[in-house]
């Protein structure tokens, strides 16, 4: 069977989804240096918004071929001024085609830190079965375009706290991680920091089979208005253990070069504390239109609190500065750590031997027993348990000792 390819990558939906107009939110929260810092740039930083426009997943890079798992992306409704109708999940690139939705459906659920389960909204409902054709998204054998859809989910309560949405498309099922601040309605006044360290994963994750996946965000898009000479202005914020900031310059009138403007970043917490970004990469598209500047943002330390801090951009003389919540630069904060049996489970795949099994439980000192047969008539069948999560993993084998399937 002839694999699936992918055009032009997702950009070209990114391009078409988020030309809109720019909606700006004035936070009314203070922070405790903020006059202080302000007088450290050369001229006075513009008020910009905590909104965010969009969250992204796993995308393919460039040559890299298509897996035929779907895209991601999460919209807060900024760009559209819509954020009133919830969060935005966009899926893409369903490789089933659109017979699945003839016999099939999608379901999806947001799963919220306080143990809260929700479904999607009275339109995110009837939208999320309702196929549509793009032409930017990847070839299916039969020569048609892969479809997508889209749905909403209700805001959550205004809190600094990750969730996780669910997706079933069978016979798979993705969990995509919601980074804490974001299933909040970002209209809403900032909430007070709060002791809760890093994210953790739900107990709904705690047995995935060879069907699930865990769908790690990749960036957070804020939009920056324009600069002085004409130029788009964007914050690309990721947060794999240390903050990165990606300060992108698009510009539809002009080349670009890597020497002018100059920019710089820093990050200031709420206490009025700074860390300077560090420049780690300068990057011109093929065009010379788009140009990315690439900072690192080390901010270490075993610190629990959840809290807002301050992102600012200069570029040349001009200051520009965005509201962010910490899981976007704390170290260790940008992403849930999994439980051992989960860790366990997600590098699992079909075919792999008994004995290869029992060595990648070893990774978990003193935490992964096998024990066998798992009943008298349970034959190739073995449970691992994990004492620190009181996890139980069970793995089915072939005659020749080859791992099936497990829960």
């Amino acid at each position: 069977m002839q694999k699936p390819i992918l055009l032009q990558k997702i950009t070209l939906c990114l391009a078409l989804f988020l030309n809109g107009p720019l909606f700006l939110f004035f936070p009314t929260a203070s922070f405790a240096d903020e006059s202080a810092s302000a007088s450290r740039t050369d001229s006075q930083p513009q008020e910009l918004p905590n909104i965010w426009k969009y969250i992204d997943y796993r995308f393919l890079k460039p040559q890299e071929e298509w897996d035929g798992r779907p895209g991601f992306l999460l919209f807060s409704g900024e760009q559209y001024s819509q954020v009133s109708r919830g969060l935005r999940l966009d899926i893409m690139s369903i490789v089933q085609g659109f017979r699945f939705f003839k016999t099939n459906t999608i379901t999806a659920r947001l799963y919220r830190a306080n143990g809260e389960i929700v479904g999607p909204t009275a339109e995110g409902k009837k939208l999320l079965n309702q196929p549509v054709s793009t032409s930017w998204a990847a070839i299916l054998p039969d020569g048609g375009f892969a479809p997508q859809v889209l749905t909403y989910f209700p805001w959550g309560t205004n809190t600094l706290e990750e969730s996780w949405i669910e997706v079933s498309i069978p016979p798979d099922r993705y969990w995509l991680e919601v980074p804490y601040g974001f299933d909040r309605n970002p209209a809403d006044s900032l909430p007070s920091s709060v002791k809760g360290g890093p994210p953790k994963f739900i107990p709904a994750m705690k047995s995935l089979t060879e069907h699930d996946h865990v769908e790690r965000w990749e960036n957070v898009h804020y939009g920056l208005g324009r600069t002085p000479d004409g130029c788009e202005l964007s914050l690309i914020q990721s947060n794999p253990f240390d903050g990165r900031s990606k300060v992108e310059l698009y510009s539809d009138h002009g080349a670009r070069n890597l020497y002018s403007p100059h920019t710089d970043v820093r990050l200031m917490e709420a206490d009025g504390t700074v860390f300077n970004g560090r420049c780690v990469n300068l990057h011109l598209d093929d065009n010379h239109l788009r140009r990315t500047d690439t900072f690192d943002i080390s901010n270490r330390g075993a610190d629990d609190w959840r809290c807002w801090g301050q992102i600012e951009i200069k570029v040349d003389d001009q200051a520009y500065r965005v509201i962010v919540p910490s899981s976007l630069y704390k170290y260790v904060h940008g992403r849930a750590f999994k439980p051992a049996s989960t860790a366990f489970l997600s590098l699992l795949h079909v075919g792999m031997t008994l004995q290869e099994a029992d060595r990648l439980s070893r990774n978990y000192v003193d935490n992964g027993i096998r024990n066998y047969p798992v009943s008298p008539t349970a034959l190739h069948q073995y449970q691992y348990v994990f004492k620190p999560d009181a996890g139980q993993v069970m793995l089915q084998f072939d005659a020749s000792d080859r791992l099936m399937n497990w829960k």
